[in-house]
């Protein structure tokens, strides 16, 4: 039972991370096309939005890693 919580955790670990990725990259499209317009102080300004889902999503990322740590050393990450 433990483990199949771990799976789906780890599950949920990656749509989560996936997701902040998407909302950062869509972001930075959306400021892309605002610039390609002519429009770069708004572009530039419309990049902040990039930040926060990247910050969640590097946060996420530093949690895997100790997952993944925890797994090469032999050490339980279902405990």
């Amino acid at each position: 039972m433990a483990d199949l919580q771990a799976a789906s955790a780890k599950q949920d670990l990656v749509r989560r991370i996936s997701g902040h990725l998407e909302a950062a990259a869509s972001a930075a499209r959306a400021a892309q096309a605002r610039a390609e317009a002519g429009d770069t102080d708004q572009a530039l300004a419309m990049l902040r939005d990039v930040e926060p889902p990247l910050y969640e999503a590097t946060t996420l990322l530093d949690a895997a890693s100790i997952l993944l740590d925890n797994r090469t050393r032999g050490t339980s990450d279902t405990a």
